[in-house]
């Protein structure tokens, strides 16, 4: 099959699945400093495969070109971008993996929220790609528990491995997938993005509080250093305390005061907002 691809290192798994026995036409990908898995190894191996690697969108017009000459599939799986699909293009096909048992969890942080309702059970969906945001038609499921011992790492990597299942199995037969699609009955809430202060640690924050925000967020956990702010790359504990706020170990590494300890932090400097 003739593919174009959309992800990250997310579902890496199903990369490599189409790379070893199917044709990616191209790479479509993106760099988020907060996200833990980024592009790094995806797009290393697009390279060593000789596959393009594209970091801007798709437009309506690539889109037509691409099944023009031949794609038969678009497979998107984490990826930061609503794709616009030709409304006089008939022949489209795409299938969206996503990182929730749908229709729970519609959300660019379906983990994250997930971790932060306290959910236990959640599941990865592939479903047919459409205009309406993980509205599709589910053409797959898997559902699994999150449990205490679990964080958001843990949970994307299950994802990928229950991802990379249902990949085996749906193209074993694709058609017949495809054509056996089931609607989703309701369309609820979408999660949005968990709120600045559920992200970051201060210096009010204890030990016991800084490792569950750092469990459920991971790169997402935010900390503010002589005012500026940082995302959190690593995160440890230690319960003797500190005469300083903050101790720069090295460029990315410090210790940070807490209410009944230290953290001892990796970190990396957010990108200034343009005005």
């Amino acid at each position: 099959m003739d593919i174009v691809y959309f992800g990250s290192d997310v579902f890496l798994p199903c990369f490599e699945y189409f790379a070893g026995r199917h044709r990616i036409r191209a790479l479509y990908t993106y760099h988020n400093d907060e996200d833990y898995f980024t592009e790094y190894h995806i797009s290393r191996r697009a390279a060593e495969l000789g596959i393009p690697v594209h970091y801007e969108a798709a437009s309506p017009e690539t889109t037509r070109e691409y099944f023009r000459d031949g794609c038969e599939l678009y497979f998107v799986a984490e990826y930061d971008r609503l794709i616009e699909i030709p409304e006089d293009l008939p022949g489209f096909r795409g299938v969206n993996i996503h990182s929730s048992a749908l229709p729970e969890g519609r959300s660019y942080y379906p983990i994250e929220a997930a971790m932060e309702r306290g959910l236990t059970r959640t599941g990865v969906t592939m479903h047919e790609l459409r205009p309406s945001l993980d509205g599709g038609d589910i053409i797959s499921q898997r559902v699994f528990d999150i449990t205490p011992e679990m964080d958001s790492v843990d949970v994307y990597l299950t994802c990928a491995g229950k991802a990379l299942e249902m990949t085996e199995e749906v193209f074993a037969d694709f058609d017949k997938a495809w054509d056996s699609a089931v609607k989703q009955k309701e369309k609820l809430p979408y999660w949005k993005r968990p709120a600045p202060e559920k992200l970051t640690v201060t210096h009010e924050t204890d030990v016991s509080r800084a490792e569950d925000v750092f469990r459920r967020y991971n790169g997402m956990t935010q900390v503010c250093v002589d005012g500026r702010m940082y995302f959190v790359s690593s995160l440890t504990a230690g319960r003797v305390p500190i005469r300083e706020p903050a101790i720069w170990l090295s460029e990315n590494r410090l210790l940070f005061a807490v209410t009944d300890g230290h953290l001892r932090l990796n970190v990396l400097p957010m990108k200034e907002k343009e005005n």
